[in-house]
């Protein structure tokens, strides 16, 4: 009973500090991020604020919110962006709108103002834009379509720059398949918004990297097919809006082949957090591969521009904050770099 009694007490232990860490965890990203699971745990339930609203095949901010803490501050607009209001066109602007996901969002970018987008509009004095920023978090290549389908219908827009980001897309490629049929026993899984967990995770990557090291480069071809299809249905639809000047922005991480491997082991922590099926190498011609798609749908119509950045945005931690999202110097190398493309094609007058 004795020996009953002490393996009871250090569980109740164990279970204390997991409790005491979680708490921690959660403070430390409420007070950081203005983000956590303590906003709907005291929030009054009839005015509780969900960042994100889900619709059908993609997601956007609650409109006309607010969130801020020491790290991030994040304003939304009317229709849901991390843009400024989007009123009527004026003859005078030429309206750019900069669709993807969560690294033309701006993931770390401290406000709205320190995005790329936001930045583009800033430094583009002698070319006056409105530049609205439609990257969203977790919307992969389909979910950006049917955003610009529906929410950003009617805006009038000159430019549309897509930089979708791949991270989405290729996350598909370590996921089984739930046609396969599986005689396992169920696995229990703890609940997305548990910090300790994901914390545990990703600092475990090297473990659990292993086991993966010499698998096979997964079959890309249904992946880059169905990439290639929703590309030609942004471009199509554009096109349909009479939209002068269409880039296809090169999809940029911050591991380089050029580097060293340790070098890259380290920069790519965060990608093969979670795509750990691929290596590094394998991870590096993924994206290439869907570039390479980029640059051939491209290549298809008159008014679309595939436009390479590695040249003007370096890897390393100086440009990135970890694989695949820009640091404050990323984001305005990308901005610098797009704002040359566009003053160069002279499509760009209203």
């Amino acid at each position: 009973m004795a020996k009953d009694s002490q393996i009871g007490k250090t569980l109740l232990l164990a279970l204390l500090l997991f409790v005491l860490m979680e708490f921690v965890l959660q403070v430390r990203a409420q007070l950081k991020f203005g983000n956590s699971i303590l906003n709907a745990a005291f929030a009054d339930s009839a005015q509780a604020v969900s960042l994100f609203v889900q619709h059908d095949g993609y997601q956007l901010l609650a409109p006309d919110i607010e969130f801020a803490g020491s790290s991030i501050k994040v304003q939304s607009n009317q229709l849901g962006l991390r843009s400024a209001a989007v009123g009527a066109k004026t003859s005078s602007t030429t309206r750019v709108i900069a669709l993807g996901a969560s690294s033309t969002y701006g993931a770390y970018a401290a406000t709205n103002d320190d995005t790329f987008p936001a930045i583009l509009q800033r430094i583009s004095s002698d070319m006056p834009l409105e530049v609205i920023n439609a990257g969203i978090p977790g919307n992969d290549i389909g979910s950006q379509y049917l955003l610009y389908a529906e929410q950003l219908a009617g805006l009038s827009e000159d430019v549309l720059i897509l930089y979708s980001g791949l991270s989405n897309d290729i996350g598909r490629l370590c996921r089984r398949s739930s046609t396969t049929e599986s005689y396992a026993l169920p696995q229990l899984q703890a609940p997305k918004w548990l910090l300790s967990v994901d914390l545990l995770l990703k600092n475990s990557t090297d473990l659990r990297y292993v086991p993966y090291k010499f698998s096979p480069m997964p079959d890309l071809s249904p992946y880059l097919q169905q990439y290639a299809a929703s590309l030609r249905q942004i471009v199509k639809l554009a096109q349909q809006r009479q939209v002068k000047t269409i880039l296809f922005a090169e999809n940029l991480r911050s591991f380089r082949k050029e580097q060293p491997l340790q070098l890259q082991q380290q920069l790519a922590a965060s990608a093969l957090y979670y795509t750990p099926c691929l290596t590094v190498g394998q991870f590096s011609e993924v994206f290439e591969q869907y570039n390479q798609v980029q640059q051939q749908v491209a290549a298809e119509f008159i008014n679309v521009h595939y436009v390479s950045l590695s040249g003007q945005v370096p890897g390393g931690r100086e440009y990135f904050t970890d694989s695949v999202h820009f640091s404050a110097k990323g984001e305005q190398a990308v901005a610098v770099a797009l704002a040359q493309v566009l003053k160069d094609t002279r499509q760009v007058t209203p």
